[in-house]
């Protein structure tokens, strides 16, 4: 059961990385603006919130767990998040986003505060931990197990997407390939909402 709730949580993670939000953005284009050592306080800051709100939801959905009710609230919430991040993502014309007009002073208190106004990452970090902490091992345990795998695969993440914003800082601002990005994204994002909605919520 351990292992296919791992191999579970490790889709998951992989479907949200390879799917740009605004860590992955943010990194891509202070990056190529700025170069890769300008995001280094950036990310630390991603990593500290990032971990501050995982740690939050984790004790509060492990709490109210023997709740179907909350439960139940919980998956909604998870699919409203998602479903408001699809039709954003589905939205965005990369055109309008003017990346000069990013600070290079960037640094840990940005990163920390954007992952308390992340949609994407709240829609996540409810779904992951609503559906894997017993699975994992429960309490502590689950939560910590979920923490780990995230925050570990995350900051290679948005170490790759920082790097390659030194490279490919044209990229999103292409009229063509730009818009299929991030409508591609959000037609990934709308099969996973499918899957849960038909999974549903986890059940005592």
């Amino acid at each position: 059961m351990e292992i296919e709730a791992l191999f579970g949580l490790l889709t998951l993670i992989g479907i949200a990385l390879v799917i740009p939000g605004p860590n992955a953005l943010t990194c891509f284009a202070h990056s190529g603006i700025y170069g890769p050592k300008s995001n280094i306080k950036l990310i630390i800051g991603m990593i500290i919130g990032f971990v501050t709100i995982e740690l939050t939801i984790g004790l509060i959905i492990d709490s109210l767990k023997e709740s179907n009710t909350a439960m139940l609230v919980f998956h909604w919430i998870g699919m409203a998040f998602l479903t408001i991040v699809v039709v954003s993502m589905y939205r965005i014309n990369p055109a309008d986003i003017n990346s000069k007009e990013i600070d290079g002073a960037l640094g840990l208190k940005t990163g920390i505060t954007m992952q308390f106004i992340n949609g994407k990452e709240w829609a996540f970090l409810i779904i992951a931990m609503s559906q894997f902490i017993e699975p994992l091992g429960g309490g502590l345990t689950g939560i910590s197990t979920i923490i780990v795998v995230t925050v570990t695969l995350c900051t290679i993440a948005m170490v790759l997407w920082t790097f390659a914003g030194s490279r490919l800082s044209n990229m999103f601002s292409d009229p063509v390939k730009g818009p299929m990005v991030f409508k591609t994204s959000s037609f990934l994002l709308s099969l996973l909402l499918i899957r849960f909605l038909i999974q549903g919520p986890v059940s005592v």
